[in-house]
């Protein structure tokens, strides 16, 4: 945690006097001297400070020329800080127009002033949960072929040529033996022919087997624990433990 120690001073000199002393003693988060200007007051306000804190400062300002501001670094206390101040405003400065710390009680405090003390913050764990999705089995469907055999009966025609004489006797007349080219020679075919079975395969569907998936939602209750910073005060009373005292 840091600390943030103010000081007012009735001159520029003065307070560059304290700053230039911190700087080379104690080793600071932030050290400035800020008056009432515009730009000093828009500086201020770009400083890292609770709104309570930057009120504090411009109000002094109200009561005051210029404000030295110092920070310590996180960890550190303000004891340094405020040691090296109060050493400065009791060193005389040497020039005409510097007043001694114990005539500077209106401008400048007996002691620098520490308007921050530790920030203790308060956090608290929020639960979030989330989905994700698990792949958790499932089906396989596989095809495969296989031959199943088949018998099926058909009928086959098949013809046969039978060449047999037989005994006549009768007279042929003229006209049957020029038309019909008896006594020319003549070669007479006859063809036999008989059927085959010829195989074809035709496909069919005879059956579908449909796959598919449904989806459901259930609700399940989640147990976790979370954390959170419980802030206890404890009164102390008027017991002050390494306090510093007042001339």
């Amino acid at each position: 945690m840091s600390h943030t120690v103010t000081a007012l001073y009735d001159s520029r000199e003065e307070a560059a006097r304290a700053l230039q002393s911190l700087k080379t003693g104690v080793s600071l988060a932030h050290a400035d001297i800020y008056d009432r200007s515009n730009a000093s007051l828009q500086a201020l306000r770009r400083l890292d400070l609770t709104p309570e804190e930057r009120k504090a400062c411009e109000d002094k300002l109200q009561t005051g020329d210029y404000l030295l501001l110092a920070q310590s670094r996180s960890g550190e206390g303000p004891d340094t800080i405020i040691a090296v101040l109060e050493r400065v405003a009791a060193e005389p400065s040497g020039e005409s127009h510097s007043r001694a710390p114990s005539e500077a009680t209106a401008t400048i405090p007996s002691s620098p002033s520490v308007i921050a003390e530790e920030r203790i913050p308060v956090v608290e764990e929020e639960l979030r949960i989330g989905t994700r999705e698990v792949v958790r089995g499932g089906a396989r469907v596989r095809t495969r072929v296989e031959e199943v055999p088949v018998a099926q009966e058909i009928e086959l025609m098949s013809e046969f040529v039978r060449v047999a004489s037989r005994a006549a006797s009768r007279p042929v007349s003229e006209q049957e033996l020029e038309g019909g080219g008896l006594l020319r020679d003549r070669v007479i075919e006859i063809t036999q022919v008989k059927e085959e079975a010829v195989v074809s395969k035709e496909v069919f569907v005879r059956e579908e087997v449909v796959v598919s998936k449904t989806t459901e939602r259930r609700v399940e209750q989640i147990h976790e624990t979370v954390r959170r910073t419980v802030v206890e005060t404890e009164d102390l009373g008027d017991e002050v433990a390494g306090g510093r005292g007042q001339p």
